[in-house]
């Protein structure tokens, strides 16, 4: 009875390993693995990056027509509106950003957190 359960096992064993020998696996093409890929951008879309000093940067979006900026930090973004008095500071009392050629920067309230900013070049 062994020996017949064994013969019966062998032959399985070899049907099944002649079918797995004749399967064919699928070509996969996967670009990121040939090296055909791109790299995609962090940026939000339609915005400034400004690079500062200390390698720090920001993102900045107009809205409204330039009354408004929407300032984009790694952690965190918020609005700015237009100062009346002058075309090139927003604020919303905690944080001022005030937009110089050739250079920008950012308090956040009486300390000056980015500086020597401008904007970064397009590749």
């Amino acid at each position: 009875m062994k020996s017949m359960l064994k013969k019966q096992s062998v032959l399985a064993l070899s049907i099944l390993l002649i079918g797995c020998g004749s399967m064919s696996v699928p070509d996969i093409n996967l670009p990121m693995l040939n090296g055909d890929y791109r790299e995609l951008s962090l940026a939000p879309k339609d915005a400034i990056e400004y690079q500062c000093e200390k390698n720090r940067h920001f993102y900045v979006k107009v809205l409204e027509g330039g009354k408004e900026m929407w300032l984009i930090y790694s952690d965190r973004e918020f609005g700015l509106k237009q100062v009346e008095s002058s075309k090139n500071v927003y604020t919303n009392d905690a944080t001022t950003l005030e937009i110089n050629d050739p250079e920008t920067f950012i308090k956040e309230g009486d300390v000056l957190a980015y500086q020597k900013c401008q904007p970064k070049k397009l590749k």
